[in-house]
């Protein structure tokens, strides 16, 4: 620099070396002012990067205590900022941040000339901020737990591997993993993929829940069980962009929902989850023979034992509902194993010289029911009555018990809301009759009172139900459902009889 400032001199002098003016200014701003003016730049370059220093570290403080207040994230796929207040998460605008930020810059004085690139550098930061690398207070965890737990899982554990497996899915982990569900689940996976993409832009985040196996590799394949219930499917789903953000840390937090599995589930749900992967078909098939059916010994067979291919399959449905597995194989694969390991008719399409304990109950609700029971009639029966009938002749099934006999062996009967059985009528039973009987008589005490007074629909079911006493009753849904059909023209307010009624000839 030093050689360089020489060479400058001498050319700037050789250059004037004729002209005397030009000669003196130079002399003058070399030996007169130079110095001077270097002193006061220096000091001024001092105090400036002193200035900066200190208005570098208050906007580090600044920026540190801002944050550390405000917890702002943000997504790049759905260009949104976010905001969680240590108790939910919610979609924030950015004009609504600015706005703050430059309130709290202007309560500093000191930051006050640096207030746009302090607010520059705070955006900046928070788009760096990943909304799925934040981490949630344990308050909103178990608010997202309950939400799931025991309305649809039965255990904590399922509900978070269930959170874990739908981090996964968001942030496009064990994208392999298929997942095959038992139990209603289309209104819960219908709701997580609405939320999932209206508040953060993730789609198929519920891609790989499938509810029948598909030829998919057992290995690949993982068992998720969802409470089976009908007040399961009434159940109001309240998932917002809290369960989200829990979802994608659990699924950071244990490196995935295998990783669940294997670091923190316990032995029940890894066992359950896992079946798949660690059960060949043929064993899956030998387990079923084991719970399922009986072997006959040749010192039994003076008597041949058979099982049809309609029953056996319903056993296999048994076994399959007993133990919460979804379809884990096509029919025909289990069909062609079940002949494989026995000997099979296929005339008649039976199995030879096995047996089930399970069998002679569901013979005797199949008799009973074609016997008893008469279809294309105007009537109908609820399966809790169907069950109570069943019952009064010695023997009892339950209501989930009924219901799959039903569909798997009478599928043409049409069945309401796994509780009514429409166009059915049971011999044992005329509904229809008592009802009338009641009316017949409830109609004789009032005409002989001779009051004219109005007969409520509860009165008339409490008179129905006290004529009856210990005995069936139809449910009040149905009794009323009889009087409008066949007391129209003396329905008054709705829900009365007119006393016209029993008053008339």
């Amino acid at each position: 620099m030093e050689e360089k400032c020489i060479n400058t001199i001498t050319n700037l002098c050789f250059k004037y070396k004729d002209n005397d003016y030009i000669l003196q200014r130079i002399d003058s701003h070399i030996n007169t002012y130079l110095e001077t003016t270097l002193s006061t730049e220096d000091e001024n370059h001092k105090k400036r990067i002193i200035r900066t220093n200190t208005l570098s570290k208050e906007q580090q403080n600044f920026i540190q205590i801002f944050l550390s207040k405000n917890n702002y994230f943000y997504l790049a796929n759905s260009n949104c900022f976010y905001e969680y207040n240590k108790k939910h998460y919610s979609v924030i605008k950015e004009d609504d941040i600015l706005h703050k930020l430059l309130n709290n810059i202007s309560q500093d004085r000191t930051l006050q000339d640096w207030k746009y690139k302090t607010k520059v550098n705070i955006i900046k930061q928070i788009k760096d901020r990943n909304l799925f690398t934040s981490v949630p207070e344990s308050s909103t965890i178990q608010s997202v737990i309950k939400t799931l737990y025991p309305s649809f899982f039965s255990s904590r554990d399922m509900a978070k591997y269930f959170i874990t497996i739908i981090g996964d899915n968001i942030l496009k982990k064990n994208q392999d993993n298929i997942y095959l569900i038992y139990g209603k689940s289309k209104k819960l996976l219908t709701e997580l993929e609405n939320v999932a993409y209206i508040t953060t832009g993730s789609t198929n985040t519920t891609r790989n829940f499938i509810k029948y196996h598909e030829q998919h590799q057992y290995s690949n394949c993982r068992l998720v069980c969802i409470n089976d219930t009908r007040e399961n499917n009434d159940a109001n789903i309240n998932l917002t962009l809290d369960f989200i953000c829990v979802a994608t840390h659990y699924s950071n937090r244990y490196n995935g929902a295998d990783g669940y599995l294997s670091t923190k589930a316990n032995e029940e749900l890894k066992t359950y989850s896992l079946f798949l992967k660690t059960n060949p078909q043929e064993k899956i098939v030998d387990e079923f023979c084991t719970h399922m059916l009986d072997i006959v010994s040749d010192s039994e067979k003076k008597d041949i034992y058979e099982i049809k291919w309609k029953h056996m399959h319903y056993l296999w449905k048994v076994y399959l509902s007993n133990n919460k597995f979804p379809n884990v194989m096509f029919l025909s694969n289990f069909k062609q194993l079940m002949t494989n390991k026995f000997e099979y008719n296929e005339e008649r399409d039976t199995f030879i010289n096995i047996t089930s304990k399970h069998l002679p109950l569901i013979s005797k609700f199949i008799d009973f029911w074609e016997q008893t029971i008469t279809t294309e009639t105007d009537e109908e029966l609820e399966i809790d009555e169907i069950c109570v009938l069943f019952k009064n002749t010695s023997n009892q099934l339950s209501e989930t018990g009924v219901l799959k006999i039903l569909k798997h062996f009478f599928p043409n009967i049409e069945i309401v809301d796994d509780k009514y059985v429409l166009n059915v009528c049971c011999n044992k039973w005329n509904k229809s009759g008592d009802i009338e009987f009641s009316l017949k008589e409830m109609k004789e005490k009032y005409k002989n009172k001779n009051e004219g007074l109005l007969i409520s629909f509860d009165d008339a079911y409490t008179f129905y139900c006290e004529l009856f006493n210990n005995k069936l009753i139809v449910s009040k849904d149905f009794f009323e459902k009889y009087i409008y059909n066949n007391l129209t023209k003396y329905i008054v307010f709705e829900t009365f009889i007119s006393n016209t009624w029993y008053s008339s000839e």
